[in-house]
């Protein structure tokens, strides 16, 4: 893959950031976000804007000695609507599979002009372990498809299918509703793009080099040339004895959670700059889950080699709906002095910057924007089994106010901060740009596409504190806030903490938009240990909800703070 050249300037970006704490002290904040179930989708229809093929006899793209066949560069492009909704209930299939096709109305036009339709599919159910597929379940959801997989036929190149299903239908003439065809085996995928901009078949089979772009998923109809039995039957109606309908653009909806929350930004023109190709600045996503959680000290307003700025606490999982999974576990952050990098503010940690556009602070690759937290550091990025994919690289981290719409559209807006400072629509974005830590071009290893930018939305985002600057390390002896048991809790929970000597404490908790709803303690406290329970109520009484809170122990010039959930 090639990159523009500006990446190069762009992405010469270890710098650092600065933020108004006052001399020998800190101030802390914390983000933290968790969506650790894949969404899945249930539903999917054709869409205005999509186009729909009919794939023609051919010799295969994958296996050219296999001649004709539906899996051609063979396209005549041709009319057509459907809408699908599948309920997926077993993980594992059996002839007692409660998995079905609750409804479907699929309707095409053949080149031949023939107005065909299908109204009814009965899903094909099997023993575990029989037939060519490795998964079992009437109905399949983010399953890993064809070419190398043994799911499915090596005839298509190895891709991603949010849904999946293999049945039996009757094909109809969609003018007088008459039976064509009845009784034949039908495979559907409503699954990622697997040809080009020209409609050239993706021969990938080691590799999903499939486009996971949500917004250009595509279903495929499949009518084989088999009965029931696999015995070779051509399909009655058609003047090739088969058909392969595919519609672009499709919708999906229905899924198991809100698809938005986390997701990765894919190569593509950038949106303020559409010459720039390709870029981490798209409106190219894809879905994905995992979590994320973020502490940063902040000490110095002017950044030095000697900065004391850092992350205190940083742990990353993020996973693709194809399995793929990147961790990052630690940052350190980068220091220059000042006046070094293209940032005209400088401090090894940002607090509340405006970020962006016209600044001169990031590219202009990105809105104007507000940033409750920024930095640049290096990390290495890990897979699932914790292997480094990539040692030491430049990364990039702003939890930031949202600039994307509810459809995942970038705003444009490059001179104004048209960001929703929403304190409950934060968004975080992780970035690791194809350069190493000099700036030279280096696609970053393990990522598909060089890069990767990866973003949380509606994350908790706790309020600064501020405290004698200490590390966690020296908090004074005889002071301790340990973490509450259990966590996560319901109905209750408890906290525990240790003084030092007799002297007057707080003991609040915080909702994730950083307001106080419960004072637990105000007052004279003796020295050693203390607890308290908490019942997961506000001052008022009233039981909140269900989410992240936080518990935060003020004693003197001490601030200590730790994370609680609470799950109903």
């Amino acid at each position: 893959m090639r990159y523009a050249k500006p990446w190069l300037s762009i992405f010469f970006l270890i710098f650092l950031f600065s933020a108004s704490s006052g001399q020998g002290r800190q101030q802390q904040r914390s983000s933290t976000a968790s969506y650790p179930e894949q969404s899945e989708f249930s539903s999917s229809a054709s869409s205005d804007s999509g186009l729909v093929y009919e794939v023609l006899p051919g010799p295969a793209v994958m296996n050219p000695a296999m001649n004709p066949t539906p899996f051609s560069n063979n396209i005549f492009m041709t009319r057509g609507s459907y809408s699908l909704t599948i309920a997926d209930l077993d993980a594992e299939d059996s002839p007692a599979s409660r998995d079905s096709v609750v409804s479907v109305d699929i309707r095409f036009t053949g080149n031949d002009g023939r107005r065909f339709k299908i109204d009814a599919i009965n899903i094909v159910h099997k023993e575990a372990g029989s037939g060519d597929h490795t998964f079992f379940g009437g109905v399949g959801r983010n399953k890993m498809m064809h070419g190398n997989t043994g799911i499915g036929t090596a005839l298509m190149p190895k891709m991603l299918a949010y849904i999946t299903l293999w049945g039996v239908c009757d094909l109809k003439d969609a003018d007088s509703d008459s039976v064509i065809a009845p009784g034949r085996p039908i495979h559907l995928m409503v699954a990622t793009r697997v040809r080009n901009d020209s409609l050239r078949m993706l021969a990938g089979a080691e590799i999903d080099s499939s486009d996971h772009n949500l917004k250009r998923a595509e279903t495929h109809i499949i009518l084989a040339p088999q009965d029931t039995e696999g015995n070779s039957s051509p399909v009655p109606g058609t003047d090739h004895g088969f058909l392969h309908m595919m519609f672009e653009e499709v919708t999906l909806s229905e899924p198991t959670r809100d698809h938005t929350l986390a997701f990765e930004v894919l190569p593509g023109p950038a949106v303020l700059n559409p010459a720039m190709n390709p870029t981490p600045f798209s409106n190219r996503v894809a879905i994905g889950a995992g979590s994320f959680s973020l502490k940063v000290l902040d000490y110095d307003s002017l950044d030095s080699p000697a900065s004391r700025d850092s992350v205190a606490e940083f742990s990353m999982r993020f996973e693709r709906a194809d399995g793929t999974v990147f961790v990052v576990d630690k940052i350190d952050v980068t220091h220059k002095p000042e006046g070094s990098g293209d940032h005209t503010f400088f401090g090894g940690v940002g607090l509340d910057k405006t970020m962006h556009g016209n600044t001169g602070i990031g590219t202009t690759l990105m809105p104007k924007l507000f940033s409750y937290i920024t930095l640049w550091g290096t990390a290495a990025l890990k897979d699932g089994e914790g292997a480094v994919l990539a040692g030491k690289r430049p990364v990039h981290i702003m939890v930031a106010s949202r600039v994307r719409t509810d459809a995942l559209e970038l705003i444009t807006s490059s001179e104004t901060d048209a960001s929703d400072h929403n304190p409950d629509k934060v968004e975080v974005h992780v970035i690791f740009p194809p350069q190493d830590t000099t700036g030279a071009f280096s696609p970053l290893p393990g990522s598909g596409h060089g890069f990767l930018h990866l973003m949380f939305e509606q994350v908790a985002l706790e309020p600064i504190t501020t405290s004698v600057a200490h590390t966690p390390d020296e908090v004074p002896n005889g002071y301790s806030l340990l973490q509450n048991y259990p966590n996560p809790f319901n109905p209750s929970t408890t906290i525990r903490f240790t003084l030092q000597q007799t002297q007057k404490v707080q003991l609040n908790i915080y909702n994730s938009a950083g307001q106080r709803i419960r004072t637990l303690i105000s007052g004279q406290q003796s020295a050693g240990e203390h607890s308290i329970v908490w019942n997961g109520a506000d001052d008022s009484g009233t039981h909140v909800a269900s989410g992240v809170y936080f518990y935060e122990l003020r004693a003197g010039s001490l601030r200590l703070r730790k994370k609680l959930v609470l799950t109903k």
